[in-house]
């Protein structure tokens, strides 16, 4: 799988965690997701980067805890920093989704995934 495959998917992950957590508070998703996405975004292609810069797998399991790591508590920090708060609830939650998603996948797939 390409490496800009694997990104995309990574992308689609952690958007779909963010639309599930604005579905499950019937918000609007419109207003409300991306809100909701950007800082988990954002810190997922932070993650992807530093991998990349370093010239260090982003496909292996490693590469996605470093990702996974990366993404939820780096999220969670950018939406505490902008004043979008976070309950130790939504931390655990988000870790855990996340991790499933970021980390699932390349379980899933490990056979298949070269860097």
């Amino acid at each position: 799988m390409p490496k800009q495959t694997a990104l995309l998917v990574d992308l689609a992950l952690v958007s779909l965690f963010a639309l599930i957590g604005v579905l499950s508070h019937h918000e609007s998703v419109t207003a409300r997701w991306p809100i909701a996405v950007w800082p988990f975004l954002t810190a997922c292609l932070v993650a992807w980067a530093i991998l990349l810069i370093r010239k260090r797998p982003v496909m292996t399991l490693a590469g996605g805890i470093f990702i996974w790591l990366v993404t939820a508590w780096g999220g969670l920090g950018l939406r505490v920093a902008t004043g979008g708060g976070c309950q130790v609830s939504f931390g655990i939650v988000a870790t855990v989704v996340t991790g499933l998603f970021l980390l699932g996948w390349r379980l899933l797939m490990r056979r298949h995934l070269t860097d």
